[in-house]
């Protein structure tokens, strides 16, 4: 019986470690765990939060606009970039970077290493096990454009717009009142905009690994408010009138 106790209480802890893996879980183990990597510069008193946040002696973004107490290195361009073009994007569009997108490329430029914090340079930049830090690869690349300058987001879906102004310019974009599809805690769109108002990478990705949910499908963990299946996260905004998913 004790070797029983014993054993259980092993694949207890066993299974709590690696709890956050799957969505909705938490950041430990979660993809945005650095630990979890080979290579990874390990932090010395092994954190999970320190590879983005410190309680003391955090660095100040350069725009003022957003400083959670930061302890990773900023992207080193802040207002260069090349957007996305649309008829009824470009008057809308403040700053692609600007709120929590501009720390999200902090470490999903492909420049910056992913595994940096305070004074430690990190190693990951790039690629990581087949699996670029940098949003991919190839076409999906979110990293410096070819002048090594500007960030390039001609080809990825625009953020740092208004979305009401978008809203009301397009007739095919739903209101921000509503959910995301097959969330099971009803976020709603207005919930995850910056200031209410501004599309930023964190309108579609939950980064804490709290409030996203699991693919049916299976698949990676993309960190998501909304399925990947019938593509319930783009019709959470976008209304196809195919009738999947319909919600007020």
């Amino acid at each position: 019986m004790k070797k029983l106790v014993i054993m259980l209480a092993g694949l207890a802890m066993a299974a709590s470690a690696y709890a956050g893996t799957a969505p909705g879980t938490g950041v430990v183990g979660s993809v945005h765990d650095m630990r979890a990597y080979p290579g990874a510069v390990y932090d010395e008193d092994a954190r999970v939060c320190a590879y983005c946040h410190t309680p003391h002696h955090a660095l100040v973004d350069p725009t003022g606009e957003l400083q959670p107490l930061w302890s990773h290195q900023f992207t080193g361009y802040i207002n260069n970039w090349i957007p996305y073009q649309s008829p009824t994007l470009d008057a809308t569009i403040i700053d692609p970077l600007m709120g929590p997108s501009r720390l999200c490329m902090s470490c999903h430029d492909g420049v910056v290493a992913a595994d940096q914090h305070y004074a430690t340079p990190g190693q990951l930049t790039g690629g990581l096990g087949g699996d670029a830090f940098g949003i991919g690869g190839g076409g999906r690349d979110i990293g410096l454009a070819t002048d090594g300058v500007n960030a390039d987001f001609s080809n990825d879906h625009p953020i740092g717009f208004d979305y009401d102004a978008v809203a009301t310019a397009d007739a095919g974009i739903f209101p921000k009142t509503r959910t995301f599809i097959n969330n099971p805690n009803a976020v709603a769109v207005q919930d995850v905009l910056m200031n209410d108002s501004i599309m930023t990478c964190a309108t579609c990705h939950e980064v804490h690994n709290k409030d996203n949910v699991v693919n049916p499908y299976g698949g990676r963990n993309y960190l998501v408010y909304a399925p990947q299946d019938n593509s319930a996260l783009c019709l959470t905004c976008h209304d196809k009138g195919n009738g999947v998913n319909d919600q007020p």
